[in-house]
């Protein structure tokens, strides 16, 4: 607890402005517990408004305390802006910063009601705001080597504690790959299923949600080749080897089968960007 001398405040030691500075009404010593965010004039003077970053804040940290259950609703509008002394503007575009934290869902006619994200929401949301950095071939280049050495350290893994069933994942998305070698939408949902996969391997749920949020859309988001079946088909030939490798154990030659797979993909991509514009494709503007 803190100690009431630790403040100097002027005034007589005993008025009430004093006797309470600095302590919260409840044990919750939290930064933005809402003990410490005082309306106007609580304690005499003019208090400087809360924003609303200030207010999402405190609720958040509600929520993550357990003191805000998950699937409880917020209290009313009105009773937030009594509480907080602020307008309903304010109040609403708080509940617009929970949203954006995932930690409410918005309903139509309903009072906004407490949420938990996920991982794999969590890391979604930075994906979305980080495709503009992605979008450029550089900010693709780190995104490819981020992703080379998350998969082979997922790979190597596998090789050494994959089980069957787990294997058997792999092997379907492989059967479905086949079955779509000259139909490129539906071949890239089987690629990445196998990729997905081998981020299953461990049991690590942050491995998953980084699979979802990034390597999917990178791989989804890749111009299409020249020859559709024939990259397809080598593509997938490639994953088999990744699997036969899995299964004999052999952790050496799945990372390199799957370096190879990733790492040509990706010059396969560069070298799309890099191929001379014909004359047809270039703008009359010069």
């Amino acid at each position: 607890m803190l100690k009431q001398d630790t403040f100097a405040v002027d005034g007589p030691a005993d008025s009430p402005q004093t006797a309470n500075f600095g302590q919260p009404k409840t044990q919750s010593l939290t930064p933005f517990a809402s003990s410490w965010l005082l309306a106007d004039g609580e304690f005499g003077g003019e208090a400087v408004p809360l924003t609303a970053v200030d207010i999402a804040t405190a609720l958040a940290e509600e929520v993550h305390e357990g003191h805000l259950d998950v699937g409880a609703m917020l209290p009313s509008e009105r009773e937030l802006c009594v509480r907080f002394g602020v307008g309903r503007s304010t109040i609403r575009e708080a509940i617009r910063h929970l949203e954006t934290m995932r930690l409410v869902e918005l309903r139509k006619g309903f009072r906004p009601r407490v949420a938990y994200p996920t991982l794999t929401q969590l890391l979604g949301s930075i994906s979305a705001a980080s495709r503009l950095f992605f979008r450029g071939t550089e900010g693709g280049a780190h995104m490819e080597q981020a992703r080379l050495f998350l998969e082979t350290s997922l790979v190597r893994h596998a090789a050494q504690s994959a089980s069957a069933a787990q294997i058997g994942k792999m092997v379907a998305a492989i059967e479905r790959a086949d079955r779509a070698i000259n139909d490129l939408p539906a071949f890239r949902s089987a690629d990445v299923e196998f990729h997905r996969a081998l981020a299953e391997v461990p049991g690590n749920p942050i491995f998953v949600a980084l699979h979802d949020a990034f390597v999917g859309g990178l791989m989804m988001a890749r111009p299409g080749p020249s020859d559709i079946a024939s990259h397809n088909r080598r593509s997938n030939d490639e994953h088999k080897g990744v699997v036969q490798a899995i299964m004999a154990h052999d952790a050496d030659a799945a990372v390199a089968i799957l370096t190879k797979h990733l790492t040509r993909n990706y010059a396969i991509y560069v070298n799309h960007v890099l191929a001379p514009v014909r004359d047809s494709d270039q703008s009359a503007e010069v």
